[in-house]
C-alpha cells in the first residue's frame, strides 16, 4: 500500500524570509564572483592561449571585412600569418608563445578594423627604410622588421642599427628622419588638427612640420616645433643632454621646472640631463657643392686624381668633408672623415671602382657644425683606351599615379641608376636599383602639374608631368 504524505503546517516569520533569502542571492552572487575570477584569472596555460587564438581570430574577421586600401592588405595578410604562427605554437604545446603571438596579431587587427578607408592607419607610416630598422608594438616585447608603409601606432617603438635609418609621415603631415643607432616611443599622436608627441629616448631625429606644430620630449626637455619648420634633436647616450637645432622655422623648448627658451632660425641650444640651458649659439649655413657635377663618371685609368670643390664655408672657419660608397655615411664605413678643412677644395687619390657619395658641412663659433649640403655622388671606374661611345639616349622615366594624402602627394617612379631626378626642381635620392620615392606638398586649390625630370651623366634628358588635383573644404 502506497505511503500518503503529510503536510505540516509551520509558522515562519517574515523577517525571517526576508534573511535568507539575502542571504541565498549573496551566496549565488559570490559564488559568481569566484567562478568568474577563477574562469577569468586562473586559467591554465593552453586555456589562456586557446582563448587569444579565439580573439585573435574574432579580430581578424572584423578587420578583413573592412574596405582597407590596397596599401594596407599587407599589414592584413602579415598580421593574419602572425596568428597562423600562433596557431602552429599551439599545436606545439608552446603555450606562452602562442598567447604572445595571437595577442600582437589582434592588436593588429582591431587598429585595421578601424582603419575604414582612411588612407593613414594609426598615427603614421614608415615612407622610407634603409639598413635595419625594428619596430616593437605597444604592449609586446618582441621586435619586427620594418617595411615601407608599415603603420606605427601610439605607443610602438622605434629603433634602428646602426647601419639604419628611416623616415616616418604622421598623419598631421609632419616627417620625422630617424638616424642610425636611435631610439623612440611613438608617445602620442592626436588628429591632423592637433599637434602629436613623440618620445625620444636616445639618437637624433630630424623633424619637417608641415601645417601644424609637432612636440618630440626627452626626459630632459619639451620641445615644441612649430609648423612650417625643420628641427633636428639630438640625444646623448652618454650624458643624456638634449640638443635642439632650428634650421628653418623655430621652436619652443620647456624644461622640467617650467623654463621656457625659444630657437629661432639657424640657432641652437642644449638643455642638460638637469635641465639647464646652455646659451643659444649661431648655425653657419651649409656649403654648396660645386664640383664635381652630379653623376659624373672617372675613369681612374687615365685620371687618378678627383677634385671636390665647394663654396659658403664660413670666413676665417673650416668645414666638414665625408666621402663613402653608402648614402648612408656609416661611421665605420667613410673612406673619407675630414672634420677640420680650412679650405674650399680636396683632392682624392687612389680610389678603387664604384659610386661614391659625399657631402659637406660647415662649422661655425664653437664648433657648431650646419647641415650637412645636399648629397652629391659620381662613378669611378677603369677602361681600356676605345671602349667609350657617345651616349645620347634619354634615360628610362616611368613615374607611378600619385597617392594624395589631403596636401601631400607621394610620387613614386624608376629611372636608370646614376641619373639625377627632379620632382618641381627639387632633387630626389635614388636608391641601388633607380626607383624613388618624393613627397609633394601643394597648397594650390585646384588642378597643379608635378614635373619630374630625368637627366643621364651625358645630359640627356626625360620629363613626365603629373596632374594632381586639391580641393579646399
Amino acid at each position: 500500500m502506497a505511503r500518503s504524505f503529510e503536510l505540516d503546517w509551520v509558522l515562519i516569520r517574515t523577517n525571517t524570509i526576508k534573511k535568507v533569502m539575502v542571504i541565498a542571492v549573496v551566496g549565488l552572487i559570490a559564488a559568481a564572483l569566484v567562478f568568474f575570477a577563477y574562469s577569468r584569472f586562473d586559467l591554465s596555460p593552453e586555456a589562456r592561449a586557446r582563448q587569444a587564438i579565439e580573439r585573435a581570430d574574432v579580430a581578424y574577421q572584423e578587420a578583413a571585412a573592412q574596405p582597407l586600401p590596397p596599401r594596407w592588405r599587407g599589414e592584413l595578410l602579415q598580421a593574419a600569418e602572425q596568428l597562423n604562427h600562433a596557431r602552429s605554437a599551439y599545436a606545439e604545446e608552446s603555450w606562452e608563445n602562442a598567447e604572445g603571438l595571437a595577442d600582437s596579431a589582434r592588436s593588429r587587427f582591431a587598429a585595421l578594423a578601424g582603419a575604414g578607408s582612411h588612407e593613414l592607419v594609426g598615427a603614421g607610416q614608415f615612407f622610407s627604410i634603409e639598413g635595419r630598422v625594428q619596430l616593437q608594438r605597444a604592449g609586446q616585447t618582441q621586435w619586427e622588421t620594418a617595411h615601407q608603409r608599415m603603420p606605427v601606432f601610439n605607443g610602438d617603438f622605434v629603433r634602428t642599427a646602426r647601419d639604419g635609418s628611416a623616415e616616418i609621415l604622421f598623419a598631421d603631415g609632419s616627417l620625422y628622419r630617424i638616424a642610425p643607432n636611435s631610439l623612440l616611443e611613438i608617445h602620442h599622436q592626436k588628429s591632423q588638427a592637433s599637434p602629436g608627441t613623440v618620445k625620444m629616448v636616445v639618437g637624433r631625429i630630424n623633424v619637417y612640420t608641415s601645417g601644424t606644430s609637432s612636440t618630440v620630449t626627452t626626459d630632459t626637455v619639451s620641445t615644441e616645433i612649430e609648423s612650417d619648420s625643420r628641427v633636428a634633436l639630438d640625444v646623448d647616450p652618454d650624458d643624456q643632454a638634449t640638443t635642439v637645432a632650428a634650421y628653418q622655422g623655430g621652436a619652443r623648448l620647456r624644461n622640467l621646472q617650467g623654463v621656457e627658451v625659444l630657437v629661432s632660425e639657424r640657432e641652437q641650444v642644449a638643455a642638460a640631463a638637469n635641465g639647464t640651458f646652455s646659451e643659444k649659439r649661431a648655425i653657419p649655413a651649409p656649403p654648396v657643392p660645386v664640383q664635381p657635377r652630379n653623376n659624373a663618371g672617372f675613369d681612374i685609368s687615365r685620371r687618378p686624381t678627383i677634385e671636390l670643390i665647394w663654396r659658403g664655408r664660413p670666413a676665417g672657419g673650416q668645414v666638414h668633408l665625408q666621402v663613402s660608397r653608402s648614402k648612408r655615411f656609416v661611421a665605420d664605413e667613410l673612406d673619407v672623415d675630414a672634420p677640420s678643412l680650412a679650405k674650399d677644395a680636396a683632392r682624392l687619390q687612389a680610389i678603387a671602382p664604384g659610386t661614391y657619395f659625399w657631402r659637406v658641412a660647415a662649422l661655425g663659433k664653437d664648433r657648431v657644425e650646419s647641415e650637412w649640403s645636399p648629397v652629391r655622388r659620381f662613378r669611378v671606374f677603369a677602361s681600356s683606351p676605345g671602349q667609350f661611345l657617345e651616349d645620347q639616349v634619354p634615360p628610362e622615366l616611368e613615374i607611378s599615379p600619385p597617392q594624395q594624402l589631403g596636401h601631400m602627394f607621394i610620387l613614386e617612379g624608376f629611372t636608370e641608376v646614376g641619373t639625377t631626378v627632379t620632382v618641381n626642381g627639387e632633387e630626389v635620392e635614388l636608391d641601388s636599383d633607380g626607383h624613388f620615392r618624393k613627397a609633394v606638398e601643394v597648397f594650390e586649390e585646384g588642378w597643379t602639374d608635378l614635373v619630374v625630370v630625368a637627366i643621364d651623366p651625358s645630359g640627356n634628358r626625360t620629363e613626365r608631368r603629373e596632374r594632381v588635383f586639391v580641393e579646399v573644404y
